[in-house]
């Protein structure tokens, strides 16, 4: 790469990284929105709903690479136009197919990221996300301790608490436990303590009442305690299994969906094979959109009064590519047979760019000026 080269992928660059950024921010934002409900309504800490927030970066960088450079590339050539950098570049005699070079290299090393998180961190990070949240869940204690609110850990059992700590402790507890129709039970304490032993979870209550209320009989039992001790294992329940996504796995598995089914997976072939091919498809975006973009405002007629239009309709363009690449996997799991189209939306893009390159390359060899003999 020569000076202007690098001059241009520096300018570039700048762009890049505070699009890139400010649209991290914004996606990042709409992401981490549901796993705060799951934080919140599961009793954790910041720093589990930082761990998680952490985990979805790849998924949304994915989306935020291509996207960014796309509109950095659009802003760079917009501005270098307006500042009059760029027709002096091409009045220098230089066409556009000579100084694309920068934009190649940013789009390749965005492709290299891209192929990064797809083919390697994604999987990592969903999979352990998707572990943790179900890990998150099956935490009783933290889900239990929350104070002031009724709640409702599984069907037919309501619990209170006034106040507790982190270790167990709680002050004011009232337990309702209607899984016995027939005779509902009412326990209420002054003081209670949480007990884990492995999967064994116990509540031993301290100077309460319980009170056990016998439908048939419409009879009333009042019993007064010092301590009493209530097993809540049979009300936690066994984790289940947790069925894997076609998005955590890497893409040589995806690339063989028959092993996958055979051992256990829940989706169908046609749905691992379309996500393999969206993940191979997805990494030509960090390249293609830049190119598409630079295609676009290089070969527009320029005017004083801007690209805008051009820039408008380029950027509804660009935007509609990347919608097609990521809603085309839909199709494709309904008609596995035509899972080349998972590249057609990138390699259409390409396809436009070099046919609007080559146009433009023509239309400057036939208008250029001979020399005077």
């Amino acid at each position: 790469m020569n000076r202007l080269d690098r001059y241009l992928l520096l300018q570039q660059l700048g762009p890049f990284g505070f699009f890139a950024l400010a649209l991290t921010g914004i996606i990042w934002l709409g992401q981490t929105l549901p796993l705060m409900e799951i934080i919140i309504d599961n009793g954790q800490s910041g720093i589990i709903f930082l761990e998680f927030a952490t985990l979805i970066l790849p998924n949304v960088l994915i989306i935020v690479l291509p996207i960014g450079l796309f509109v950095s590339t659009l802003f760079t050539i917009n501005r270098l136009f307006g500042e009059s950098e760029m027709v002096v570049i091409l009045s220098s005699g230089l066409s556009p197919t000579r100084i694309i070079r920068a934009t190649v290299v940013v789009g390749l090393i965005v492709m290299a990221a891209m192929i990064i998180l797809l083919f390697v961190l994604q999987p990592r990070s969903n999979t352990r996300l998707a572990d943790r949240i179900a890990e998150v869940r099956q935490d009783f204690i933290g889900t239990l301790l929350r104070e002031k609110q009724f709640i409702h850990p599984t069907y037919g059992v309501t619990v209170y608490i006034k106040d507790s700590s982190k270790a167990g402790e709680i002050e004011g507890l009232f337990l309702n436990d209607q899984r016995d129709k027939a005779n509902p039970v009412t326990y209420s304490a002054k003081q209670a303590l949480l007990l884990q032993d492995g999967e064994e979870l116990r509540l031993v209550m301290h100077q309460g009442i319980m009170q056990r209320y016998s439908v048939l009989d419409k009879n009333l039992t009042i019993i007064e305690f010092e301590q009493f001790i209530f097993d809540l294992s049979g009300i936690i329940g066994q984790p289940s299994g947790r069925t894997k996504r076609p998005l955590e796995y890497f893409i040589s598995e995806l690339l063989n969906p028959d092993k996958i089914v055979a051992e256990g997976g829940t989706y169908s072939a046609a749905a691992y094979i379309a996500e393999a091919h969206q993940k191979l498809a997805l990494p030509l975006l960090g390249l293609v959109l830049p190119i598409y973009a630079f295609a676009m405002l290089m070969t527009a007629n320029y005017k004083r009064t801007g690209l805008s239009v051009r820039i408008a309709v380029t950027g509804a363009s660009g935007i509609f590519i990347v919608g097609m690449t990521l809603m085309i996997k839909t199709w494709v799991i309904a008609n596995p047979d035509f899972y080349l189209f998972s590249y057609a939306p990138p390699l259409l893009c390409l396809g436009l760019s070099i046919l609007f390159l080559a146009k433009n390359r023509l239309k400057r060899s036939l208008y250029q000026p001979t020399a005077r003999t």
